[in-house]
């Protein structure tokens, strides 16, 4: 049985949203990181750099959320 372009749709969708979670899961490593030699320096550099981390962690997670949403209305749409 070949897959339908349905299938393959579903398929890209959902490697789209491995692939957000894994760059969220990257960020959140790395903003742990932060906070970790953060509580040994106070420096205004280790501060923005903390807040510039905390950004890009909140930014990664958008997009996995959107790509979340996006398979949730292509199935709500392919259920009708």
């Amino acid at each position: 049985m070949s897959p339908t372009a349905t299938d393959r749709y579903l398929s890209g969708l959902v490697s789209n949203l491995s692939e957000a979670f894994i760059m969220f899961s990257h960020e959140a490593v790395k903003l742990n990181g932060l906070l970790e030699r953060s509580e040994a320096a106070s420096s205004s550099d280790s501060s923005y750099e903390l807040q510039k981390q905390c950004i890009a962690e909140v930014q990664a997670f958008e997009v996995y959320l959107n790509r979340k949403e996006e398979i949730f209305a292509y199935l709500n749409v392919a259920s009708r």
